[in-house]
């Protein structure tokens, strides 16, 4: 799962790490919730077909994928994730996947390890090298009955594997560079090709770190809610890899 995350890099390191050209006013943000909008990277697709001759683009949107075919937004679920085993057959989530990936950067995301006598503790967990990352996402435009057109994206998810899995059941699908442009490459690559995606957790290098519960507000924006504190039971503070 992945619930929240941040993009706190300076704007020309994103722009640089994703080769793609920023929205002019973009700021730190270090609790980004679902429903708020969110940094998306497209790189061509049926959606955004301009995409293929002027190269990576980026645009904000909704994180919550609205179905085109919704007719009540009120009755439908807050679709922020999407399982990566059941997306391709999801009808929320099928059109999207085969026609409208996308990546969202980050730098970090925040997870909950729930425990059976306490309170979650909330964990932050970021490259260990420091460099901003994507995770795997698939984006959809929500025709409004006002007319208005509302871009729309949910971020993949997958088994957690290695010390993730001590942390919580599920992760966020995280891109690894390579596979970057066969991910947004909607017109080439089918569904069907992206399971050694989902299937690659081989290589990452996490700095896995327990945070104030002040990170349960998304009220809360302040850098001090990524502050360490000492961990009550393992997963220990510190760095692990898997």
């Amino acid at each position: 799962m992945c619930g929240r995350f941040c993009l706190t890099h300076e704007p020309e390191d994103v722009s640089q790490r994703f080769d793609v050209a920023l929205p002019d006013e973009f700021p730190a943000r270090y609790n980004i919730a679902p429903t708020q909008p969110v940094l998306v990277v497209i790189g061509g697709s049926e959606h955004r077909p301009e995409a293929w001759q002027a190269g990576r683009q980026a645009l904000l949107a909704r994180w919550g994928l609205i179905p085109a075919w919704t007719r009540d937004i009120a009755s439908m679920p807050l679709l922020f994730n999407a399982r990566s085993e059941t997306a391709a057959v999801r009808n929320a989530f099928r059109p999207a996947l085969t026609h409208r990936r996308c990546i969202v950067p980050a730098s970090g995301f925040y997870e909950w390890h729930k425990q059976a006598t306490r309170k979650a503790i909330p964990y932050f967990i970021r490259p260990a090298d420091g460099q901003p990352f994507g995770f795997a996402a698939i984006m959809e435009t929500y025709l409004a009955p006002d007319g208005s057109e509302i871009d729309t994206v949910a971020i993949l998810t997958r088994a957690a594997a290695g010390p993730l899995a001590d942390i919580h059941p599920r992760e966020p699908v995280t891109l690894k560079r390579n596979a970057e442009q066969l991910w947004l490459d909607c017109r080439h690559v089918a569904p069907d090709a992206l399971q050694r995606i989902f299937d690659d957790v081989e290589g990452a290098d996490w700095q896995i770190d327990a945070v104030s519960d002040r990170v349960n507000s998304a009220a809360d924006m302040s850098p001090d809610i990524q502050r360490p504190r000492p961990a009550p039971e393992p997963p220990a503070q510190g760095r692990l890899a898997f």
